[in-house]
């Protein structure tokens, strides 16, 4: 029973483990959901590394119960000391709290941080298919149970850590409640060795390091050194309160007499900001010649209501998705910076502001949307195509939309130029007028009818009089200078530049793409510049071909010979289910990201059903291995399936994205995406044991090979996880992506066919 729940521990601390450094790792990522993909992909190739080439030592080790407690005890010290180190990251690159950090340190730090969790973890797989025996002479079903066991122990970690500790304690006592689990199983599994001298020193310190612990946490010590961390985390602000809220970590900080937001590490807001809180507010209400209803999604507190109700407005929904951020306003700012929002025109919506503008019947006479450059995919949805028309169809006529983006006064650098142009030619496809303000910030101002914006600044300056506004920045001499007739030459033959840019679309995020592109240019990430440069859609689609023809190829010549056939391709077979149960799941957190915008508060959950897919499948597996005779023939249908669910995919997600039905909404949050990360665990599952049973036969090396295929399966897990969050999706799209799994299964099935009929 010790055993048992040993390797049940190992899913469970992984699990748990994986969601606690996902999120704090995003934070110090602000957000940025690419990095998933390198988080992810860093957690499998150093797990694959840890079952492949350390898991060779199982089979070797004398004292194997003794081997797995002391890896128990290790892995949790290196769990607790996991959080100083991530966040501290910025630190150790040279980077200010809330400075956006390049992808080459994303890559690094993620390799780095994980390479010793990750390989402890996988060797303690392998290790554990050698300490589990069963009575069974089918050692392909013990290690089968074993891969079970561990998948329904990660099951219950991600469901856990997803439901109960991260609404309830922070990571470091997280962390702790880990440690102090494999510390407790290390002490029981020391019980069931023979005793020795050396073995019971080893055994009381264990219970020494657990009654510390369990002290540290009845003494508030934990508490306090999460606290010092923040601290200096955040060094050089005071940190008035940070708290994590279901769709992210939410942080008030103050400098001086400034008041800052910061959502997941990235700026958010400033408090007092008068120049960005005038421009975003009055370049678009001055364009209208009288605005009165309007919607804002985004930015409230940091001083856009207040400026809108200088206006002649009669009411303004304000729409901000985190209830979170509003408390702490309400709580931490000084009154008259609150004040605007309590006041009777404004009304405050905690709802995402795509669903909302997708769902309402009321008309606005101006939208502005404040949510700074799309750095993610949950911003990158609010400048889309689907959104802008989205948009138009809640404007009445001669209504206004705007938003602002990063941009260059001086000089425009070509990532930065793709990058505007992207937005603006999906703005021209579709409003009939669209206008750009320079700066250093662009401002752009769309209108479905021609002949209501304006550059013509003495119409805007007598729109301000009439209204009786005191501007302190738009107003003669600042208007004149950002509408000179060169700046706008400038701007306007720098977006209508020849040269190929994609839209920016739901289900093809190319302005996330240059917007990577434009930041690893600005911040020297000189290597991932040249790499996402040297990429393109028809190179990502020659890459795909080449490899199905691979496979294909492999089934022709018959790998080694006949008689080693069935076992190499079944390795091949497994290491494509990685990878598409991977590239999937990353797809589903993304599609989900696109669709609802809070991936943040479901990731741990999606990961979590994708595990008990994976448990059930191998389970099921495992008991029914026996009574199928044909292995190739179960490979051949999973094969099919991911297909399937590969093409079937798009569907949902359309469906879904076109719905504006809160039924449906709901659906698919609760229903459609878990079913769809379970059906990807499932037919992942299922494949582990049959490969085992597969590439076995009647060898006796059980640590070896368990090593072999579970490395095998998370190398493929891995590729599929960097490669569809840095590739396929931002450069081939949802839909193609889904595309290119299929096609790559479809080549896994054909290789199967022509293997087996040559036989």
């Amino acid at each position: 029973m010790a055993i048992l729940f040993s390797i049940f521990l190992i899913g469970f601390t992984a699990m748990a483990a994986q969601i606690v450094i996902l999120r704090e790792l995003l934070i110090v990522f602000y957000g940025n959901e690419i990095s998933i993909g390198f988080i992810l992909g860093s957690w499998l190739i150093w797990g694959a590394v840890g079952s492949w080439l350390l898991g060779r030592f199982a089979d070797k080790a004398k004292s194997r119960l003794s081997l797995f407690s002391i890896c128990q005890l290790v892995l949790s010290l290196l769990l607790i000391f996991s959080i100083p180190v991530i966040r501290l990251i910025k630190h150790y690159f040279g980077l200010a709290p809330g400075e956006i950090i390049g992808f080459m340190p994303m890559v690094i730090s993620s390799f780095l941080v994980l390479a010793p969790i990750c390989m402890l973890l996988g060797f303690m797989f392998s290790l554990g298919c050698r300490v589990y025996q069963t009575k069974s002479s089918e050692m392909a079903e013990n290690i089968g149970m074993v891969y079970a066991w561990e998948s329904i122990g990660a099951m219950f970690g991600g469901a856990l850590s997803s439901f109960i500790f991260i609404r309830l304690l922070n990571s470091i006592n997280i962390c702790v409640i880990l440690g102090l689990l494999n510390i407790l199983s290390a002490i029981c599994l020391r019980r069931m060795l023979r005793k020795s001298r050396m073995g019971a020193l080893f055994t009381s310190a264990l219970m020494v390091i657990f009654f510390a612990a369990l002290v540290l946490w009845f003494y508030k010590g934990w508490d306090n050194l999460d606290e010092y961390l923040r601290k200096k985390q955040w060094q050089g602000y005071q940190i008035l309160e940070t708290k994590n809220s279901i769709y992210g970590n939410i942080m008030v900080t103050k400098r001086d007499s400034q008041y800052s937001f910061f959502n997941n590490g990235l700026h958010l807001y400033s408090l007092p900001d008068k120049l960005t809180s005038e421009e975003a507010v009055h370049f678009v209400l001055l364009e209208h010649n009288n605005p009165q209803n309007l919607l804002l999604v985004g930015g409230g507190i940091g001083g856009l209501v207040a400026e809108m109700l200088r206006q002649p407005v009669k009411s303004i929904d304000y729409l901000e998705l985190d209830p979170v951020i509003i408390e702490m306003a309400a709580t931490y700012l000084p009154a008259k910076e609150y004040e605007p929002l309590r006041n009777a025109k404004v009304s405050i919506y905690n709802l995402d502001g795509r669903f909302f503008i997708k769902s309402t019947h009321k008309k606005y006479d101006c939208v502005i949307t404040h949510l700074g450059d799309p750095y993610t995919a949950q911003v990158n949805r609010y400048y889309t195509v689907e959104f802008f028309k989205e948009v138009k169809n809640i404007l009445n006529e001669g209504g206004v939309f705007s938003f602002a983006l990063s941009s260059s006064e001086s000089y425009v650098s070509p990532e930065l130029g793709e990058y505007l142009r992207s937005v603006y030619l999906g703005l021209k496809k579709v409003f009939k007028d669209v206008l750009v303000i320079p700066g250093d910030t662009a401002y752009f101002l769309a209108c479905d009818k021609t002949g209501i914006l304006t550059y013509d600044y003495n119409i805007l300056m007598s729109r301000e009089k009439e209204r009786n506004l005191d501007l302190k920045y738009v107003r003669e001499y600042y208007l004149f200078s950002k509408l000179s007739p060169r700046l706008l030459a400038y701007t306007e033959g720098l977006l209508l530049q020849e040269g190929h840019v994609k839209l920016n679309r739901d289900f093809q995020p190319s302005t996330y793409y240059y917007n990577m592109a434009f930041w690893a240019a600005r911040l020297g990430d000189s290597f991932f510049r040249k790499v996402l440069k040297a990429v393109s859609f028809k190179k990502v689609l020659y890459a795909i071909f080449g490899i199905c023809f691979l496979i294909i190829l492999a089934g022709l010549i018959k790998i080694n010979g006949s008689n080693d056939f069935y076992k190499y391709a079944g390795l091949m077979a497994l290491m494509a289910t990685g990878f598409s149960a991977m590239a999937i799941q990353i797809i589903i957190l993304l599609a989900f990201q696109i669709i609802y915008g809070y991936v943040f508060y479901k990731i741990g959950f999606l990961l979590t059903v994708f595990m008990a897919g994976l448990a059930i499948g191998s389970f099921l597996m495992t008991i029914f291995m026996r009574q199928f005779k044909g292995a190739i023939n179960v490979l051949m249908r999973t094969s099919f399936l991911f297909c399937m669910l590969s093409l079937g995919l798009p569907v949902f997600f359309s469906w879904l994205l076109l719905s504006n039905k809160e039924i449906v909404s709901e659906l698919g949050v609760n229903i459609i995406f878990p079913l769809l990360s379970v059906a990807a665990g499932l037919l992942a599952g299922v494949q582990f044991p049959l490969v085992n049973k597969i590439y076995l036969g009647n060898k006796q090396e059980k640590g070896q090979i368990a090593g072999l295929t579970y490395g095998v399966d998370l190398a493929g897990s891995c590729l599929g996880a960097f490669l569809t969050g840095i590739f396929l999706i931002p450069i081939l799209g949802i839909v193609w992506s889904c595309l290119a799994i299929a096609v790559i299964n479809f080549s896994v099935l054909i290789m199967l066919i022509l293997g087996k009929t040559s036989l």
